[in-house]
């Protein structure tokens, strides 16, 4: 029950949109992304004095250009390539993302110059669980890791068996791994007892049995733990007009719509302009998500199954009375929520960010196999020291874990005490430092939530505000139709501000964009012009008028020409 509780508390404070970054410039970078998020791939310094390159995903060509040309994107609805920093951006990632990706430069006379490859691996949320007492209760999220702590050490243990239901799928003597089924997507670390699963899915859950035998062979010792798999749950009412609801990535929400529709004629459950759910008093009439979702009439409850990141947006509710006339309305925003936070720390005054209760992933090298000893330094006291693929010493071991292969450390759990400077020092054969370095791990609020709001101006211009709740040095955008706003567009303030004025021409969706290094969080607002038109004419009295007034009201005779702006610009 504690660890479902501690799993809700961590989606009160998670990010939004996870935004990870991963530096591909060097062959056989590993990168990391949320599942659900987004990842920045730094493919190149610049495109533009590039004759022509390609990615590909496995065998196939995703992505294809010359110089600052895009020739072609084969994801284009959900990714990005900016040719004049080289970057990458993938969103709403899923599982199908990871994968090697291989990135082939040509010279001018269409010869492979380059070719460079990267790693992409899409991760879950991550928890811990203690079974080294019999009967453990141990939760795991879908499409997440779950780390059971399993022993102190198998070091000392003869022979050891671990068993899913009747089947062995774990087996080891002392800190010899014998046998894996699930070595595809774990792995068991004997020096310090714990079995990692990751990509959990709900055949994943059951009962677990480790059986201990003696140097004579004979059974010494058995318990056994039980794994629930939870597409994490979370509950929102949404009786009140206008309530911000979140749900977990891969989970379940309960949206609370009325108390019940025993006695409500007809009503309708809209997610964006489309009817979703529509019922007769405790009858339902339609689900269009019936495969994923249930509503209770006699509660009024909605829930919503294995959230994906488009279950996100605005849901109204409107309810008739039994003359089929509208009664009420309201609405509620639906927010889908990712975690983790990744920072590549291979340079030496990396700057790092992690979010309060969350988890960071620093990656300190690309393995430790070929490493004889490595210390890692909080201020400077050593939490972790190392030898090859043997780790001697992690100060933090209850909350973090650090895999050897691929160099990554990983803080759970993380607390203002995380914070500082981490160095790093590697020794070669002889004992001698051979390399040092040093990250800065910083926390940042995460952006919760943000408003728009709008209003006319005198000559028919629109200031547009947009305001953050929470977050630490937010940074704005701002897009008209999925299109960056352009100075043509604004009368003052630029793409980066969170005040703009907007000309009286411009309408459409505009969407304000708020970031940090741990949360995006966007709003979108549908806008029209103030109902201003542009005059340009000359009157009875030879008096010539250039300017925008109000239609409505206008009483001006245009004897020459009436023109709008738009038409009046294309004129320049």
């Amino acid at each position: 029950m504690e660890v479902v509780i501690g799993l809700l508390l961590m989606l009160l404070r998670v990010s939004h949109g996870v935004e990870t970054y991963c530096d591909g410039r060097q062959d056989g970078a590993q990168c990391y992304g949320a599942l659900g998020g987004t990842v920045v791939l730094q493919l190149m310094d610049s495109a533009s004095e590039i004759s022509r390159y390609q990615l590909f995903k496995n065998k196939t060509s995703i992505l294809s250009g010359i110089k600052n040309k895009i020739v072609s994107n084969l994801i284009a609805d959900r990714s990005s390539f900016t040719p004049s920093n080289g970057t990458f951006r993938i969103n709403n990632l899923s599982r199908t993302d990871g994968g090697e990706y291989t990135l082939t430069i040509f010279d001018s006379d269409g010869n492979s110059l380059k070719q460079r490859t990267l790693q992409l691996i899409i991760q879950g949320v991550e928890t811990y669980c203690d079974g080294r007492r019999d009967g453990a209760q141990c939760y795991g999220a879908l499409g997440g890791t779950v780390v059971l702590q399993l022993m102190d050490s198998a070091s000392e243990i003869s022979r050891y068996q671990l068993f899913k239901n009747t089947t062995a799928i774990l087996s080891g003597i002392k800190n010899k791994i014998v046998h894996n089924l699930i070595a595809d997507r774990s792995s068991f670390t004997p020096s310090d007892g714990t079995f990692r699963i990751n990509d959990l899915s709900r055949t994943d859950g059951g009962e677990y049995t480790l059986t201990i035998f003696d140097s004579d062979g004979h059974r010494s010792e058995q318990r056994t733990l039980e794994l629930i798999i939870q597409g994490v749950e979370t509950y929102c009412d949404g009786r009140q007009d206008g309530a911000q609801c979140y749900g977990a990535l891969g989970g379940t929400v309960v949206l609370q719509l009325m108390d019940s529709a025993s006695e409500i004629s007809r009503y309708q459950l809209f997610k964006n302009k489309t009817s979703i759910l529509s019922g007769i008093k405790n009858k339902i009439v339609s689900n269009l998500i019936a495969d994923r979702s249930s509503f209770t009439p006699s509660n009024g409850t909605f829930r919503i199954h294995d959230l994906s990141w488009t279950d996100g947006g605005e849901y109204t509710l409107t309810i008739f009375d039994s003359n089929g006339h509208r009664s009420e309305q309201r609405t509620l925003q639906l927010i889908i929520q990712g975690v983790e936070t990744y920072c590549d720390g291979r340079q030496d005054g990396a700057q790092c960010y992690g979010a309060l209760g969350e988890t960071v992933v620093l990656q300190l090298m690309d393995s430790a196999s070929e490493i004889s000893r490595y210390q890692l330094f909080k201020n400077k006291t050593a939490i972790i020291s190392g030898r090859k693929n043997k780790i001697v010493i992690n100060l933090v071991a209850d909350r973090s874990s650090f895999t050897p292969s691929n160099g990554t450390f990983r803080i759970n759990n993380l607390s203002r005490t995380d914070g500082g400077e981490y160095t790093l020092t590697i020794f070669d054969s002889d004992g001698l430092m051979s390399e040092q370095r040093t990250l800065q791990l910083t926390f940042q609020a995460p952006v919760s939530s943000v408003l728009l709001v709008s209003e006319c101006l005198s000559q028919g211009e629109m200031r547009v505000s947009c305001s953050s709740e929470g977050g630490d040095s937010p940074q704005y955008s701002w897009t008209l139709d999925g299109h960056t706003l352009t100075d043509t567009q604004l009368l003052s303030g630029n793409n980066e501000t969170n005040n703009i004025t907007l000309k009286q021409d411009v309408s459409g969706q505009l969407t304000c964009s708020v970031k940090n290094h741990v949360s995006t969080v966007s709003e979108t607002k549908t806008i029209s012009t103030c109902g201003f038109i542009f005059i340009d004419c000359t009157c009875n009295n030879g008096m010539h008028i250039s300017q925008w007034v109000f239609e409505a009201n206008n009483t001006l005779k245009p004897t020459t020409t009436s023109i709008t702006a738009t038409e009046e610009e294309e004129d320049k």
